[in-house]
């Protein structure tokens, strides 16, 4: 009977394929800023609260790892496109500039941060160990990057019927917990369940900062092409 068991609990631990939005082949949505604290979000660091400083994104994503973003900084518009190994920004008028972020996986954004898992990110991107099931059915796995020179990882938690992450442990290199990020408000569009509510807290436990997502468009039909500066 033990052995029987043992047995069972085995078959039935998840991959990390089974926590994969298969079926998510691109998406569209607009991030909004509902609530924002520099103070507790340069705690995290400088950078990750410069992201804070526009109210608005406008985000595209496509399989494999197609992302656009446009967003207004200091009163100019910003496009960010990143495309194979390769982030491109540019300000009309004053600066368009790349950069390979081949060695840099924390400076790729991808869905992860938006608190979803795709096929590409779990194929090129992302490796994912799994650490056990919560008593709520909610998968948890240790993801860290494929270029195993950065040793930074997120610990998530994931909705194994809806493919959603519902909380995500960022670490940096040095194992230092940096934020973490609570996903709620799950919302469907074209088939596929996305979070419609981020709540990002710093290592202290303090809330950060608070987004929503609207206008979700999942599976409508973007042209690569769109994937341009």
């Amino acid at each position: 009977m033990i052995t029987l068991v043992v047995a069972a609990a085995s078959i039935a631990a998840p991959t990390f394929a089974d926590v994969v939005s298969s079926k998510l082949v691109d998406v569209s949505f607009t991030g909004k800023v509902v609530t924002a604290s520099r103070s507790e979000l340069v705690k995290i660091n400088r950078d990750f609260a410069m992201g804070y400083e526009a109210e608005t994104v406008q985000v595209w994503y496509k399989e494999p790892l197609l992302v656009k973003l446009t967003s207004m900084f200091n009163g100019q518009p910003v496009t960010y496109v990143i495309k194979g190994d390769r982030k491109y920004y540019k300000i009309p008028r004053i600066a368009t500039q790349s950069e390979d972020i081949s060695k840099s996986p924390g400076k790729r954004q991808t869905l992860l941060d938006f608190g979803i898992i795709t096929k590409a990110m779990e194929s090129k991107f992302l490796d994912g160990k799994f650490v056990r099931t919560e008593a709520n059915g909610q998968a948890v796995f240790d993801c860290s990057y494929q270029y195993k020179e950065d040793t930074s990882r997120h610990r998530v938690w994931v909705d194994l019927e809806k493919k959603v992450i519902v909380k995500r442990m960022w670490y940096n290199q040095k194992g230092k917990l940096m934020a973490t990020f609570e996903y709620s408000e799950f919302l469907q569009s074209g088939g596929i369940w996305f979070p419609g509510k981020t709540t990002i807290k710093n290592s202290e436990g303090k809330t950060a900062g608070v987004s929503r997502y609207i206008n979700v468009k999942a599976n409508a039909g973007i042209a690569d092409s769109f994937f341009q500066l």
